[in-house]
């Protein structure tokens, strides 16, 4: 008797986890995000020495419930040494809810490009005479994470979202922190 009890609950607890999960219209399929991004590179002397302002477009395609992949794209400016960056990154995105509230974490790596009237011009070697337009570019990655809040059937809002990216990518210092928030579209 006990075998067959076992068996009997084990045979049960399958079915219950074979059935496939229900899609919602919380759960996106694929969306388009686009938003406003602020960058603070640890750089400086103080780690808010020097900010950038830009936008990040990101498109998203659901895998499972609470996996997708994301391939983002961002630029951003700042004023001091007319700093111009754009980063392109791929990779999973973690949903660790699938309501209407949909809290996330991402790791994407890519390619990043930068250029500036000699931000970093200190770190060469040899040292590059400040105010001399110099370039950087190479692999990037950032990981970070955030919160999506369903508005409507179609369409989201990102509340927060948060990322670190080392830059430049061959040193892997300073660190960059993103921070970003705007709306996304539903298909």
């Amino acid at each position: 008797m006990k075998i067959f009890t076992v068996a009997t609950l084990l045979f049960l607890s399958v079915c219950c986890f074979a059935q496939a999960p229900k899609a919602t219209i919380y759960s996106p399929n694929t969306d388009l995000y686009v938003g406003y991004l602020v960058t603070y590179p640890d750089y400086g002397l103080n780690f808010n020495s020097y900010q950038f302002n830009g936008a990040e477009v990101a498109f998203t395609k659901s895998l499972r419930s609470h996996l997708s992949i994301t391939a983002a794209g961002d630029f951003s400016t700042g004023t001091v040494y007319n700093t111009k960056q754009f980063s392109g990154t791929i990779g999973p995105k973690v949903n660790l809810l699938t309501g209407r509230f949909r809290p996330y974490i991402t790791v994407q790596g890519g390619f990043a490009y930068q250029t500036s009237n000699g931000m970093y011009a200190f770190d060469h070697h040899p040292p590059l005479v400040p105010g001399t337009t110099d370039t950087e570019s190479g692999f990037t990655y950032r990981y970070g994470g955030g919160a999506d809040f369903q508005l409507t059937r179609k369409v989201y809002w990102r509340v927060l979202q948060w990322d670190i990216q080392p830059q430049p990518w061959a040193r892997h210092t300073p660190w960059y922190q993103n921070a970003g928030s705007g709306l996304g579209y539903v298909f």
